[in-house]
């Protein structure tokens, strides 16, 4: 008997909304696996073997689930086969459930040789209540899933068009065929494909329309079967189908000379299907009616931009990965009132190939489903295609990729895209698209900026604005006029404001171009540098978008900007923003949200969203706080606190108190020949670099002079010699976590340092200031400033600048104790000999400052598990085993921290639920009498707590008073600092009162 959608949900301990059926009515739910559902199941259809159901994991498929008796009395290994083979094509999730009453089997999706079935991945039991949690939130303990990530979708189809588009490179000049009419032709043969893997073009259609044509490989075979198909798609798509520079196509083939049957074997090669369902890892093993449009028209973008690097280079492209553009078109939906979102008009000004533009097709298409209760037919998608979607882009091949993207999407969303002769598509371009080079806008000043033109602010109003700007610095010329896009066409910029387009950083001006262009109370969501939110030189811009729009959510993704799984083109720390047009009231909050970075994810293409961890931040806080997503993005509410109370008076700031003792800081001289100035000057000095490796003091006679490593005496920047007079301080540049490799250096004499160091010259008599100095330069707490607080260290580069240094709060030397003052002229001198008293620092630093327990555990933590370190960033995700003394440990801090605040015995105990908890450690928080442990009863009933799959943490109330508390077994989650963060939730909601809001 088949089961139920619940049943099976409740079998496999996922919450029931999180399953989606795929064997019964489609709605508007189902609008992204159309292609696994009726008439898909029909007999005689391509593929018959499809999956019962999906979970969802924030509305993306993160399984499919095959229940085990549907293959029954059938050969199991050839339908798991052919199954796995479809689900692979649509790229999205990683796994396949064979699920049965008695436990269910896990396959590794993939692309797999003909007739390899994967080894299964694990077994999960029927009593293992968390078990699928555990493979979702990333356990690979004995996986095989490491190899099936290497054998994905993107992966497989970028190679081919990158073959194919090499191949034809090999063989004609660009005098022939051009980088552009390459990608063009490539673009056409696999559209092609497409129509007839969607069974759009049949073997009649392909007859009727191409005389001695049978079959759809044949369509490109030879120079006539190829003009009479380009001539068919440009009357189809009115000419819109990524041009070629020319409609005459016999000159054309004409052209290529003889070696035109290579052109045709190359785009036959695209056309070709696998008979019978034989499996091949090249084009014939591809299933394009199930591969998702968006997948396809990512992959196109990557490819053209890889294939064509100096047109990307240009105009500042990058590709969106589709599961990040995904996340930014959902929460810019969200933020549409319900009622509104089926009409909604939507504009990307940066368009690209297409995908927030194909994201949003579809999306509009499931709200109309929503709104009318019918799923959209032809006339109504087409209407959509034509009057609510817009695109521009300054890169004419750009608007070529989006033509097509649209016009697959268009196809796929079609219920019935047949029968041929209605499919002809009103035209896209200068309309629905528009190039925005400066061939198409003309002469103006500002033609140059595309999008930005200012003879393009009054477009619109759009309900929605979406897009992934260039990033990019543009050439100064431009500052002017970029200067003037935040303000209104007729008005000039504020005398003497700060510019709200510093460094001519055309992300920014974006931001205020899009809500010209957006409606008030409109929704605008953009991809932007991140810069936005940490940088000093973008505080004026990012005050004023937290006054000028209401900000509803906020992704901080500077932890994700390395893996190039998760976006293979960008290593730039970025944010992905949604806001609503209208200003920001006085009480107005949002949403932080921070992925960190999960190597067992990453495999997978993806980020944990934890709802634990969105943080709301008040607007004003937002707007005011220089460090605010800085703090929150590396700690929590309570460093935000801390960071407040080190700054706050007495203790001035590190610059001030220089200007105070009448000392000054510098960076030292840049090496390098490019427009290289005279430093004769230094000649004699001895010469210091990182390179050098010092440790805690510096003998200078010991050094090489500069003239011996620099012979020519040129030097980039020479700096000012009057800086290299010792005695020093030299501060590091580049302070590793090693403490030793961190603090500052001690020098005995003038030299010569290189920009690795900030140099500060002690003079006579301030020896005193300068061991104080000294022996802070080794405490935690400055490296914790200035990772709470830096806008480069932990966000792009890994340094400090001179301003981290200058902005750390210092206890004036006058202000302290004699014992105190003692006690670092003690510990300066233990330094110098090479000691490391770092923990007697510490003690004397936190004594200082004023640090009770509770900040100094939440200063270690932040440097043991937050630092940019790698060893620290390891350190953080690392699973930590079940009888890891961080366990009780945190236990018992929370155990005192509740029982401290409620005024009794509040009792917390790590407990076990079964063998197979995976990566959850489970605690039991009881306020009062706690009853008998049912752990039967209770993994039955966590089968349906309703946590999301992907959460850190899962919360069960047992009774009044009485929860269980399941945390992911990372490091990171067990620390002191933890414990306090979960006390202060915990008592917030009242779950120890029994007046729980959660």
């Amino acid at each position: 008997m088949v089961a139920k959608p619940a049943e099976i949900a409740d079998r496999l301990g996922v919450p029931r909304d999180a399953y989606v059926d795929l064997r019964g009515t489609p709605t508007a739910r189902h609008l992204r696996y159309m292609d696994l559902m009726a008439p898909a199941r029909r007999p005689g259809a391509d593929t018959q073997e499809l999956p019962d159901g999906v979970i969802q994991v924030a509305g993306k498929a993160a399984l499919y689930v095959l229940q085990a008796p549907a293959i029954a009395g059938s050969p199991p290994k050839e339908q798991l086969i052919q199954l796995i083979r479809t689900l692979a094509c649509r790229a999205d999730a990683a796994y396949l459930a064979v699920s049965s009453p008695a436990s269910t089997s896990i396959y590794p999706i993939g692309f797999y040789r003909a007739d390899e079935l994967p080894a299964i991945d694990r077994e999960i039991l029927s009593d293992n209540a968390v078990g699928l949690r555990t493979l979702l939130n990333g356990n690979t303990e004995g996986s095989t899933q490491k190899r099936a990530d290497q054998l994905w979708l993107d992966d497989l189809l970028f190679k081919l068009l990158t073959d194919a588009a090499d191949g034809l490179r090999a063989a004609f000049p660009s005098e022939l065929l051009s980088d552009g009419d390459v990608v063009s032709l490539i673009g056409r043969a696999l559209f092609t494909r497409f129509l007839v893997d969607r069974n759009i073009v049949a073997g009649d259609d392909i007859t009727a329309l191409f005389p001695g044509i049978e079959r759809p490989e044949e369509l490109f075979a030879t120079p006539a079967a190829l003009i009479a198909t380009f001539q068919w798609l440009d009357l189809t798509f009115n000419g819109d189908l990524l041009e070629l520079g020319t409609k005459d196509y016999v000159d054309f083939m004409a052209r290529l000379g003889s070696s035109v049957d290579l052109l045709c074997t190359v785009l036959s090669n695209v056309m070709s299907r696998a008979p019978g369902g034989q499996l091949s890892l090249d084009w014939n093993g591809l299933r394009f009616q199930h591969i998702p449009v968006d997948v396809l028209s990512q992959v196109y973008e990557h490819f053209a931009h890889r294939f064509m690097p100096e047109t990307a280079r240009q105009t500042s492209i990058h590709f969106t990965p589709r599961n990040i553009a995904e996340l930014l078109v959902d929460g810019a939906f969200g933020a549409v009132p319900a009622e509104q979102r089926h009409c909604a008009r939507v504009l990307d000004p940066a368009v690209g190939a297409g995908v927030f533009l194909v994201l949003a097709y579809r999306r509009l298409a499931a709200e109309y489903w929503l709104h009318h209760g019918k799923r959209p037919r032809r006339l109504a998608l087409r209407r959509i295609l034509t009057q609510q979607l817009c695109g521009l882009d300054i890169n004419p091949t750009s608007i070529k990729m989006a033509a097509l993207s649209l016009y697959l999407a268009a196809l796929e969303l079609d219920p019935q895209p047949q029968p041929l002769s209605d499919l002809r598509f009103e035209r896209l371009f200068d309309g629905t698209l528009r190039c925005v080079d400066q061939a198409h806008l003309g002469t103006s000043e500002d033609a140059a900026l595309g999008s930005l033109s200012s003879s393009l602010r009054k477009l619109g109003p759009f309900d929605i604005v979406l897009a992934n700007p260039p990033w990019t610095r543009l050439p100064g010329r431009f500052k002017k006029l970029l200067d003037q896009v935040p303000w209104d066409a007729d008005g000039a910029s504020p005398v003497r404001a700060k510019s709200l387009v510093p460094n001519q950083w055309p992300d920014l001006a974006f931001l205020w171009r899009a809500q010209q262009w957006c409606k008030p109370s409109g929704v605008i969501g953009l991809l932007v540098h991140a810069r936005l939110l940490f940088s000093e030189e973008a505080a004026a811009a990012r005050t004023h978008w937290f006054e000028r729009t209401r900000v509803t959510g906020i992704l901080n993704g500077v932890f994700l900007r390395k893996d190039r799984r998760i976006w293979p083109s960008n290593t730039q720390p970025f944010c992905a923003l949604v806001s609503i047009n209208e200003p920001a009231g006085p009480e107005d909050s949002f949403y932080f949200l921070v992925p960190r970075h999960e190597p067992a994810l990453a495999r997978r293409r993806e980020f944990r969203l934890d709802p634990r961890s969105a943080i709301p931040v008040p607007v004003a806080m937002a707007a005011s706080v220089p460090h605010v997503f800085k703090t929150l993005a590396r700690g929590s509410a309570l460093d935000l606190e801390l960071i407040s109370r080190l700054g706050a008076e007495p203790r001035i700031s590190m610059r001030q108190y220089f200007s105070q003792e009448r000392l000054e800081i510098a960076q030292g001289f840049i090496a390098g020949t490019q427009n290289a100035l005279d430093a004769t000057s230094l000649r004699g000095l001895p010469v210091l670099e990182g390179t050098d490796k010092p440790l805690f003091t510096v003998k200078t006679r010991a050094l090489s002079r500069i003239e011996h490593r620099y012979p020519a005496l040129a030097l980039q920047w020479p700096r000012n010699p009057s800086i290299y007079k010792g005695p020093h301080l030299l501060f590091r540049e580049a302070p590793k976590q090693d403490i030793a490799h961190r603090g500052a250096l001690w020098t005995d004499g003038d030299v010569a340092f290189s920009r690795s160091f900030y140099g500060v010259h002690i003079p006579e008599g301030r020896s005193a200031i300068g061991d104080y100095l000294y022996v802070l330069s080794y405490a935690d707490l400055l490296m914790y400033w200035v990772l709470m607080t830096s806008s480069k260290f932990g966000v792009e580069r890994d340094i400090f600048n001179k301003d981290d240094y200058g902005n750390f709060p210092v206890v004036p030397w006058t202000s302290l104790s004699t014992s105190i003052k003692r006690n670092v002229a003690e510990l300066a001198v233990a330094i110098r000999g090479g000691k490391s008293p770092w923990c007697d620092i510490n003690a004397l630093v936190a004594k200082i400052y004023g640090l009770t327990v509770h900040d100094q555990a939440l200063v270690a933590d932040a440097l043991r598990y937050e630092s940019p370190f790698p060893k620290s960033q390891s350190l953080s995700v690392a699973e930590i085993s079940r009888d890891d003394p961080r366990i009780p440990a945190f236990a018992s801090s929370l155990r005192a921290l509740l029982s401290e605040a409620e005024g009794g015995d509040v009792d917390v105990m790590p407990i076990t639920l079964s063998k197979d908890d995976g990566l959850w450690q489970f605690l039991r928080v009881t306020s009062g009498a706690s009853l008998v442990f049912d752990a039967e009863g209770i993994r039955d009933v966590l089968r349906r707590v309703g946590d999301p799959l992907m959460t850190s943490e899962i919360r069960l109330q047992l009774a009044e008073g009485d929860w269980l508390i399941g945390r992911l077994r990372h490091a990171r989650y067990w620390s002191k600092s933890q414990a306090h963060l979960l006390a202060l939730d915990v008592l917030q909601r009242g779950m120890c009162s029994g007046l729980a809001s959660y």
